[in-house]
């Protein structure tokens, strides 16, 4: 099979044309002609995972980060684009497509943390809305905490938390659109601190649990769409974890 076919799975799954403008999704290093039999799935392009699809063999890695961003000007032979292209193994990004698209990072991301009836919010592409049995904000902190296995800065609210907005990554600039839709919290991964006095001035709660951890649930929905789709060949979930540690 060629690396072609899985380019184009992901396409169909969720299609590189609904990425945002200046988002870099498909092909970043390497070539779709060439054959493949194991695929390495990871959040992010590092040197540990570039050393990781050499030494298990894959030809292919899937990423939901890209690796290029924008246009070069230069390679340097220190760079991790260089060592990308030193490999011989193809790179593919699936992004900012793969945050909206049913089943991708948002709706792994609020199934996760024990979020029902998840929909879109109608406001903005990136953000969803679901429902939870009624819950203080510590409480909700504490779930996020446990379900993500990260720690969680967070503002509380005056009101139980029940229908609660969802960004992965960093979302903490769509807390005024939570509120105009009428949501008791937005969850994301990162929000600045003027975010947060927003939040507490829209009386939302506000919870960051982490870019990485809030975006690595999708590997395994990608894993085994990928498993299934592709019969035989074996997919791998990257080892790497998050770059930031906790005290």
């Amino acid at each position: 099979m060629k690396i072609k076919e899985v380019y184009d799975f992901l396409d169909f799954i969720a299609p590189f044309n609904t990425a945002e403008e200046w988002d870099n999704c498909g092909l970043s290093v390497g070539s779709l002609q060439n054959d493949f039999t194991k695929i390495l799935v990871a959040l992010d392009v590092t040197e540990d995972v570039i050393d990781e699809a050499v030494k298990i063999g894959a030809e292919v890695v899937v990423t939901h980060h890209p690796l290029i961003f924008s246009p070069l000007s230069k390679i340097e032979s220190d760079s991790l684009v260089y060592k990308a292209v030193k490999s011989g193994v193809t790179f593919i990004s699936s992004h900012t497509c793969l945050d909206k698209t049913a089943g991708g990072v948002n709706d792994c991301l609020a199934a996760r943390i024990g979020l029902k009836n998840i929909r879109h919010s109608g406001v903005d592409g990136f953000l969803k809305l679901g429902d939870i049995d009624p819950i203080s904000a510590d409480d909700f902190a504490l779930q996020i905490k446990e379900s993500l296995n990260t720690s969680v800065n967070f503002t509380s609210c005056s009101k139980p938390v029940k229908t609660v907005a969802l960004c992965s990554g960093g979302g903490g600039d769509l807390i005024t659109a939570a509120a105009e839709i009428g949501a008791d919290a937005l969850v994301t991964g990162e929000a600045k601190h003027h975010e947060f006095l927003e939040a507490k001035r829209l009386d939302v709660a506000l919870f960051a649990a982490g870019h990485f951890e809030t975006e690595v649930v999708v590997l395994e929905f990608l894993r085994k769409s990928l498993a299934l789709q592709f019969d035989g060949v074996e997919v791998i979930v990257s080892k790497s974890v998050s770059p930031t540690e906790n005290v």
